[in-house]
């Protein structure tokens, strides 16, 4: 078994949602001692449930939106589980009319819309993968996923690449 971080096959999985409509990214901030945050939508893979399902599930429970995962950006790697990110079209007849609404979020967190391009400036997790959502909603998406080995902690810290 490999002992990089995140290898394990008993190690827990995420997928989430990224969601991006008129150059703007939707994100869950929250408030913790050091100041806001920003995450994906998205949570915990179920038993015998795909992440890209986990990532249109979790993305409905928490802002009322209907997706479906059209591509797999990345899978990200920590220390303590591994992520997966899908690229999200939102689906459904009414989808020009689909509004994000708050729903399963913990109390001090709300969602929030942000320019794209403020991405490497915004204090986001997974801090890597927001670098690249900038550069890849300018210039395409990757063909295959890439894996990102993220142990950044100060999500305030600039991208200077």
């Amino acid at each position: 078994m490999d002992a990089r971080p995140g290898r394990g096959r008993d190690v827990p999985r995420r997928g989430g949602a990224v969601v991006l409509v008129r150059g703007r990214m939707l994100l869950i901030r929250y408030a913790p001692e050091d100041g806001h945050k920003y995450f994906i939508p998205g949570g915990g893979v179920e038993p015998g449930e795909a992440p890209s399902v986990t990532a249109e599930r979790e993305l409905a429970e928490e802002t009322g939106l209907i997706a479906t995962a059209e591509r797999q950006l990345a899978v990200v790697r920590n220390s303590d589980r591994v992520e997966h990110y899908y690229l999200m079209r939102l689906g459904g007849p009414d989808r020009a009319e689909q509004r994000a609404v708050p729903g399963d979020l913990s109390p001090g967190q709300q969602l929030e819309w942000v320019d794209v391009a403020l991405l490497p400036k915004t204090p986001v997790w997974p801090k890597r993968l927001a670098w690249r959502i900038t550069e890849w909603s300018r210039n395409g998406w990757p063909d295959r996923p890439v894996e990102l080995d993220d142990s950044i902690r100060d999500l305030h810290a600039p991208c200077d690449w």
